[in-house]
């Protein structure tokens, strides 16, 4: 015997896409139910879908659950096995609806209450022994479901964490409101403090640790992890982000990176997919990281551009810097050891190697390799032209 379990069918209409797969915010509505319902404690998952609609659908749900293929021979042997191996009741969802956090744990029995009356929303708790006993003895499945489980109903202008999803505007409109404000409550609950909640965006699968503040205007995207004692925002997108303890993220844009403790970045930085930043960072106005890591300490604080780089702990960037790491062609990577100075408008052309407590002097262009403790000047000689302004404002007839 297993845990609680979820059977989820996503139902196509006039041939196209299931609702349950159109994006609510930023994600899917099945991604919204299932992140609900495995925090209520839903353990097992089988989703019954179109064949053309099961790629989408497995982004959607967590690892291991079971897939059905809609009108397939062995679809009602495979609902029997699953449900054999549960205890408890099995939480049904037959039509597309949008579920929360209070939906959930209506369903699941850790409110208090019972489900909801009303309207039947096509979302049942069942006995699972007793639905598979009903299937082995030949019973339709739907039928015992209707027939046997505890109904969810929904009220018109009542909202009690369920929404049923229709193709009408207005019902997303509510959907994304309903949406928006679930992960607020749910957050909140978690000790997060949020200056403005109308202004806050966040998806279902976020996590964000006590003591963290959300300013106005902040979109938290995707399978996004955030630490304690944060501030984050205003104006702000992170997408899919590992952020450690007490990390300041201004006015700023990160996707698919993680970002060390105590690091402070932006404001208007753009940190792009593939970057592991230290911990005590800091990554200041309009720069750009791309596929790099910057080691502890590392100071980058504007104008500058690092990608494809390895940069080692307590580095200096200097204003103007950049990693020239394309060549129309291929991309190559930059390394710089520890301790090293960047002056101000270096060009590092990859694939290039900055030894540790190396220094470039300002408006370089570094095509060799620098050793370690090394000074690097690759400009051009200064030339200076005594009265050379004097003597052409003379010849052009001006004073």
């Amino acid at each position: 015997m297993g845990s609680m379990g979820a059977i989820v069918f996503l139902p196509r209409e006039d041939d196209t896409p299931s609702l349950m797969l159109q994006d609510i915010l930023f994600d899917p509505a099945c991604t919204w139910l299932s992140a609900a319902l495995e925090r209520a404690g839903v353990g097992r998952f089988l989703v019954v879908c179109h064949g053309d609609d099961q790629a989408a659908a497995e982004g959607c749900f967590p690892a291991g659950t079971q897939f059905v293929t809609e009108g397939a021979g062995d679809a009602a042997g495979r609902l029997s096995a699953f449900l054999s191996d549960l205890e408890g009741s099995v939480l049904v969802f037959t039509r597309p609806v949008f579920l929360d956090d209070q939906g959930a744990g209506r369903l699941t029995g850790r409110f208090d209450g019972g489900l909801p009356r009303g309207e039947d929303a096509g979302v049942y708790a069942v006995d699972a022994q007793a639905l598979c006993a009903a299937m082995e003895a030949g019973g339709d499945f739907l039928t015992a479901v209707r027939t046997q489980g505890g109904v969810f109903g929904v009220t018109p202008g009542t909202y009690e964490g369920l929404l049923p999803l229709d193709r009408c505007a207005p019902t997303w409109d509510s959907a994304q409101y309903f949406a928006r404000h679930a992960s607020v409550a749910r957050l909140s609950e978690a000790a997060v403090r949020f200056i403005d909640k109308e202004q806050a965006y966040i998806g279902p699968r976020v996590q964000v640790g006590g003591g963290t503040v959300i300013l106005p205007g902040t979109i938290l995207r995707g399978n996004t992890v955030i630490g304690q004692r944060c501030e984050i925002g205003p104006n702000t997108m992170i997408r899919d982000c590992t952020i450690g303890d007490e990390v300041t993220v201004n006015a700023s844009q990160l996707n698919e990176s993680t970002v060390d403790d105590g690091t402070n970045v932006g404001p208007f930085a753009y940190v792009r997919p593939n970057c592991h930043v230290g911990k005590n960072v800091k990554v200041g106005d309009f720069v750009e990281l791309k596929n790099s890591t910057i080691g502890d300490g590392t100071k980058i604080s504007h104008l500058t551009y690092v990608g494809d780089t390895d940069a080692g702990a307590h580095i200096n960037f200097g204003c103007g810097t950049v990693t020239v790491n394309y060549d129309g062609t291929a991309k190559f990577r930059t390394t710089i050891g520890d301790n090293a100075f960047i002056g101000c408008n270096t060009n590092l052309v990859a694939p290039v190697k900055i030894g540790d407590g190396a220094y470039t002097a300002a408006g370089s262009t570094v095509t060799e390799d620098v050793p370690a403790d090394s000074l690097c000047i690759a400009r051009s000689p200064q030339t200076i032209k005594v009265q050379w302004a004097a003597k052409r404002r003379r010849a052009k007839g001006k004073k």
